[in-house]
């Protein structure tokens, strides 16, 4: 009961006859995976946290802080002006690229110009995820002067310039997790809504020769794919992130080890806060919670998906389509990693890896697919969307 107060305090019309404004489909899978986070992260924490800080509920308080940011920002975008958010797109990708330009003056961390700290303060901003959710807004104001698809070649050059332009400036970083997962989703998002696909075929095809450069630029990646490829034979090598997720998941089993209680988070599984954070689950919840955890990303790229198809204007249903194809495809390369499909690239899974700048902008995104879900109940019985 006292959730529903809360709820029902919160502006969200709870009785029966009428409409909820909040899509459970959406906030359900959401709250369920930041839940999941927080306590996994939790657990996945307590040898670093313990090694460094001697506190082992500092990460906790941490993430915990990071979710209520991310609350206010999911509500606040769930209540915004989408027209408002159409006319500031140009600004918002002003701001964006600034940032991007910035972080190569703040001192680099782990070898990467990425974040940006607040100075005084232990907080660290992330541009490139700021980019991503910028990067659809702008896409959709665009795409949306062309219901019919674009027609051709010089009506596809925009979106695909500023989409190269961003993801260039995150790749030279260097962060080419991050460059690909913005790359990829962008691409997969523009023919949602109305590229042909061999325009996007081109641009991948254009876009692999700088990548290539890039990885030839530093041997630690080209390195890490190399790796990948040979296998068994370079296990403790490049190979070694992929062989401890894998051993992760195998010992979990079905049901896992029991929370708290896995071995390879004690220094054997690198980044198992972050990256390989679906390794620890698997370990100690095993493979009913992992595929759990398949299971609501994929209810909630499928609903947004819904959404966007039932969208009172097509801006509102671009937006909703972008943040599904954000969501859905970070989500699949983080899968993949984790499970030895594809070399490890430093993408985090949405919602459940610690990270205060991804977690942020993650649920500002599904703050806007519930703007869009209200905005369409609330069209009068019979009315089509626009």
């Amino acid at each position: 009961m006292a959730a529903v107060r809360a709820i029902q305090m919160a502006g969200v019309r709870l009785a029966s006859e009428e409409p909820a404004e909040v899509d459970l489909w959406v906030l359900v899978p959401t709250l369920g995976l930041v839940g999941l986070g927080v306590a996994m992260g939790y657990s996945a924490s307590i040898p670093t946290a313990a090694a460094h800080s001697g506190s082992v509920v500092s990460h906790l308080l941490r993430e915990c802080a990071y979710v209520a940011v991310g609350l206010v920002g999911m509500v606040l975008a769930a209540r915004a002006s989408m027209e408002r958010l159409r006319k500031r797109a140009s600004l918002l990708l002003a701001l964006a690229a600034g940032l991007l330009v910035l972080v190569f003056f703040v001192p680099a961390r782990n070898g990467a110009h990425s974040w940006i700290w607040i100075p005084g303060t232990p907080i660290s901003f992330q541009p490139s995820e700021l980019a991503k959710l910028v990067l659809v807004i702008v896409a959709a104001r665009y795409f949306v002067h062309f219901p019919q698809g674009l027609p051709d070649r010089r009506a596809a050059f925009p979106p695909f310039a500023v989409m190269l332009a961003v993801a260039g400036l995150i790749a030279v970083e260097p962060d080419m997790g991050t460059a690909a997962v913005t790359a990829t989703a962008m691409m997969v998002y523009f023919h949602i809504a109305g590229a042909k696909l061999r325009h996007v075929c081109a641009v991948g095809s254009i876009a692999a020769i700088p990548a290539a450069a890039m990885v030839l630029k530093h041997p630690y990646q080209l390195q890490r794919i190399l790796d990948f490829f040979r296998g068994k034979e370079v296990e403790l090598a490049g190979g070694y992130q992929t062989m401890r997720s894998l051993i992760a998941l195998g010992s979990g089993g079905v049901t896992g080890c029991g929370y708290c209680g896995s071995i390879e988070k004690y220094f054997y599984l690198p980044a198992a806060t972050t990256d390989s954070i679906l390794a620890v689950v698997g370990e100690e919840l095993g493979m009913v919670m992992t595929w759990a955890v398949l299971a609501m990303l994929g209810v909630l790229v499928w609903r947004a998906m819904q959404i966007a198809g039932r969208a009172p204007d097509r801006f509102s249903g671009l937006v909703a389509a972008g943040v599904a194809c954000l969501i859905g495809v970070q989500s699949l390369l983080n899968i993949a990693v984790v499970t030895g499909s594809l070399p490890p690239t430093g993408v985090p899974l949405p919602f459940v890896s610690y990270g205060g700048s991804s977690l942020l902008f993650s649920m500002i995104g599904v703050g806007l697919i519930l703007n869009v879900s209200r905005r369409s109940r609330a069209l009068p019985q019979g009315q089509e969307p626009a």
